[in-house]
C-alpha cells in the first residue's frame, strides 16, 4: 500500500506492507494535516507513517472517525473519565507512534472507530479530531451562553473554536492575520479582528505562543478564564498581569470521554449539524500521492490554507 513519511524533514511516498494483527482495517478516505505534524516533522520525527486525523470505511463500508489516542483503560485516570491524560494516550498516538492515516489502510483498535451519520461529506472524518480537541477544551472553559470570548489564532483549531462557541450562544471575535481567514470566520458567524478588544469572560489561545498568551491575558477580564489548547513549542513566561486579574488559566490536550460524555462523539454531531464547517475550514484538497505538495501547502503561510486534506478513495 501508499503510505507517507517524513526523513530529515523530506516528505516521502513510500511501499509499505497493509497491516494485519488484532483490530480493525480501516480503508482511509481522508486524513488532514496538522501544526503539530509539520512541529514534529521539524524536530525529527520519522519512519511513522504521519497523520493523525483521519477516517475511512471499515470492512463493511461504514464510513467512520478514529480516535488516534490509545489508553490503558486501567489506570486512576481512565477510570476516573479523565483518559486524555493516561501515560498511553500520547505514547501509543497514531501518526507519532504508530503508524497513522497518511496511507491506503490503518489498523486501529475498536474503541478508537467513530460510525459517521449517513449522508455527511466523506471529508469531514478528517476534521472529527481537531473539533473534539476543540470541543474538549470549551467544556474545561464552562463557558456559558451569552458570554463574550475571544479566539487568539485564527488557523483550523482557532476557527473550530469560533464555531462551536457561536453554535453555544456566545459572542466571539477572533484575531485573524489573513484575508482568507477573515473570510472563513465570516462564513462560521464569527467577527474578525486585528486586534483583540478587552474584558472577555474567556479568552482562547489557539496558537500557544509567549505573544499569544500575552495577548489573552490582556483581553481576559479579571476573575475570567484562559484557556490553552495544545501544545507549547517553546516555554512561556508569566507575568504580574495575570497575577493581578486573577485569571484562570486552564490547559486542554487531546479530548477525553466518561460514561456521560464523549467529546468525540460530540464532534461527530456538530458536523452532521453543521456541515458548512467543512467547506469553511477545508480549503484545499490533494490526493495521497500529492502529499509533499500538500504538506508544503500546508506549511506556506502565504498559500491560504487552513486546513489541508489528502484523500484516497
Amino acid at each position: 500500500m501508499l503510505a507517507v513519511t517524513a526523513s530529515q524533514g523530506v516528505i516521502s511516498i513510500v511501499e509499505r506492507d497493509t497491516p494485519e494483527g488484532n483490530g480493525e482495517l480501516i480503508a482511509v478516505t481522508s486524513s488532514g494535516i496538522c501544526g503539530s505534524d509539520l512541529h514534529m516533522i521539524e524536530a525529527g520525527l520519522s519512519g511513522v507513517v504521519l497523520g493523525h486525523e483521519f477516517g475511512g470505511h471499515t470492512s463493511s463500508g461504514q464510513l467512520v472517525a478514529i480516535r488516534p489516542t490509545g489508553e490503558c483503560g486501567t489506570c486512576q485516570q481512565c477510570s476516573a473519565g479523565h483518559s486524555q491524560t493516561c501515560s498511553m494516550a500520547g505514547r501509543s498516538l497514531h501518526g507519532m507512534s504508530r503508524d497513522g492515516g497518511l496511507a491506503e489502510f490503518v489498523l486501529v483498535d475498536q474503541n478508537q472507530i467513530f460510525p459517521m451519520p449517513a449522508g455527511v461529506d466523506p471529508a469531514s472524518v478528517g476534521l472529527v479530531e481537531p473539533l473534539a480537541v476543540v470541543i474538549h477544551g470549551i467544556n474545561r472553559s464552562n463557558i456559558e451562553k451569552g458570554s463574550r470570548a475571544v479566539v487568539i489564532g485564527a488557523g483550523s483549531i482557532g476557527l473550530l473554536t469560533a464555531a462551536v462557541l457561536i453554535d453555544r450562544g456566545v459572542s466571539v471575535d477572533i484575531v485573524t492575520r489573513h484575508p482568507h481567514q477573515s473570510l472563513a470566520a465570516e462564513k462560521l458567524g464569527a467577527h474578525p479582528v486585528s486586534e483583540p478588544g478587552s474584558n472577555y469572560d474567556v479568552s482562547f489561545d489557539a496558537v500557544c505562543s509567549q505573544q499569544s498568551f500575552d495577548a489573552c491575558v490582556q483581553a481576559t477580564r479579571p476573575s475570567g478564564t484562559l484557556l490553552e489548547f495544545g501544545m507549547f513549542w517553546s516555554p512561556v513566561t508569566l507575568n504580574n498581569s495575570l497575577m493581578m486579574k486573577e485569571i484562570t488559566v486552564i490547559p486542554s490536550i487531546f479530548y477525553g470521554h466518561n460514561h456521560e460524555h464523549h467529546d468525540f462523539v460530540e464532534a461527530v454531531d456538530v458536523l452532521a449539524r453543521l456541515p458548512f464547517i467543512i467547506d469553511a475550514v477545508i480549503t484545499h484538497r490533494f490526493a495521497l500521492t500529492d502529499a509533499a505538495e500538500a504538506f508544503r501547502v500546508a506549511a506556506d503561510r502565504k498559500s491560504g490554507a487552513i486546513k489541508v486534506h489528502l484523500f484516497h478513495m
